[in-house]
């Protein structure tokens, strides 16, 4: 029989673990400069989609782990149970009617499970050639984080393209095991967006520097939501929470 300590200890680790792996992705994914110098939309679909994004670079890794294959599942478990917990509190900000949630949380996860997908069928498809798979990737961010906008930029989306192989290759074979599951991802840097050109080859305008919504914040604090979409800040080292908004 499995000692029931040996398991509860694992439970507690696993969940400790998925959080603060979660944590660094959604802090990851609403980072400032992708919504201003990189001009993608502050909206609920393109941030849900960020979101999107780096959770499946972590579901990539966790699918190849060798270190702990049962505990890695537990893990993807936890850390998609985290997103939809996650998703129906930033449904629930949006100020839609709580009969409706649980419908409009549906509809996401299908979204959702599209862009996963994508993105496997891009690198899997397209293993051997690079030149495809980088459209293919292009495509899958003009649909899901920037929703189809026929004004996009091209150089706009080969950057977000380039920062996707970039990730996938540095989470599969660039961070060391015990980096890993101490929840220690070394994330590249974002692109850099500020030399960007429109399609006409032309500079663009100066980034934007403020957007109705998006708040920046001191490191180590992050904005988060309670289950009912109320906005609280935490400090990821000390664990602390506030009402009220840090200063920087």
């Amino acid at each position: 029989m499995v000692n029931k300590s040996v398991l509860f200890l694992e439970n507690v680790y696993f969940e400790v673990f998925s959080i603060e792996l979660t944590t660094r992705e959604f802090s990851c994914a609403c980072e400032w400069r992708w919504y201003t110098e990189g001009k993608i939309p502050f909206e609920f679909r393109p941030r849900h989609a960020m979101i999107t994004m780096h959770i499946w670079f972590l579901h990539k890794r966790l699918l190849i782990d060798t270190v702990d294959p049962h505990l890695a599942l537990l893990v993807q478990e936890e850390l998609f149970d985290i997103l939809w917990n996650d998703t129906r509190a930033r449904i629930r900000a949006e100020g839609v009617n709580e009969l409706t949630v649980n419908k409009h949380l549906k509809d996401v996860q299908q979204l959702t499970f599209l862009h996963l997908t994508h993105y496997d069928h891009a690198f899997q498809e397209f293993a051997n050639d690079d030149g495809k798979r980088f459209e293919e990737l292009a495509g899958a961010i003009w649909i899901h984080v920037l929703n189809r906008d026929e004004e996009a930029y091209n150089d706009q989306l080969k950057r977000l393209a380039a920062y996707v192989e970039y990730q996938y290759v540095n989470l599969m074979h660039g961070v060391p095991d015990d980096y890993f599951w101490e929840g220690r991802v070394p994330w590249g840097d974002i692109p850099v967006f500020t030399d960007m050109k429109d399609n006409d080859g032309k500079a663009l305008d100066d980034p934007v520097t403020e957007v109705e919504g998006l708040e920046s914040l001191p490191e180590p604090w992050v904005k988060t939501l309670t289950d009912a979409g109320s906005p609280y800040y935490w400090n990821t080292d000390t664990n602390t929470t506030s009402w009220k908004k840090p200063t920087l």
